[in-house]
């Protein structure tokens, strides 16, 4: 029998739903061959909410989770999601090598769903500025390391903070802004917290 850990956060806040997305998300991430934790399912589940409009319960969802125990895998089902549903989406992270990695994992998963590079997507590798796009859905999603004015005049649907705990007032100010002009914007922010089980806080705007 397979032994997991916590499956539930120690501290969480979570507005109250009726509907979620969150399985469309799932079962995307399911065709790469994998398999979400249960407490993965539960916060793509909350992540994924929606209000009688068809907006996003939380517009601002944040959490943190110890090393390498499968945070990032959370936003890999929301950014597949957001492909396959003609998002722009921009992923930052602090480092090079954290901005490099997610755009190879998210590359790999594209192409264990049976994808294939330059027939069903297409993606550019210069590391620090990378980016897929799928031919038929239209969802592209750009790969960079964060800057002070880094992302300052463009606009996308979701962004990504990674390494959150890096994340600077600087950094901020010119991100922020970006999601402004979606109709149905989100941010997802997640960091590494040195504790023995996950927990997960919320902000909606």
């Amino acid at each position: 029998m397979k032994k997991y850990g916590s499956q539930t956060p120690t501290k969480s806040v979570i507005l109250d739903y009726k509907k979620s997305l969150g399985n469309e998300a799932v079962e995307l991430y399911k065709k790469t061959g994998r398999s979400p934790f249960p407490w993965q399912e539960k916060m793509v589940n909350d992540l994924f909410a929606i209000n009688d409009e068809k907006l996003w319960t939380h517009s601002k969802f944040g959490y943190a989770v110890p090393r390498r125990n499968g945070k990032t895998e959370v936003v890999y089902m929301a950014e597949l999601w957001g492909l396959f549903n003609g998002l722009n989406i921009l992923h930052t992270a602090h480092r090079i090598s954290t901005s490099h990695s997610s755009f190879e994992k998210m590359k790999k998963y594209l192409e264990d769903m049976g994808l294939v590079d330059k027939e069903n997507f297409t993606s550019i590798k210069a590391k620090g500025q990378e980016r897929i796009e799928l031919t038929e859905h239209g969802g592209v999603i750009q790969f960079r390391t964060r800057t002070s004015t880094g992302g300052l005049g463009e606009g996308f649907d979701m962004l990504i903070i990674d390494e959150a705990q890096e994340y600077t007032d600087d950094q901020e100010s010119a991100l922020k802004y970006t999601v402004t002009d979606s109709d149905n914007p989100m941010t997802i922010s997640y960091w590494e917290q040195a504790i023995s089980r996950c927990s997960q806080s919320i902000k909606a705007n």
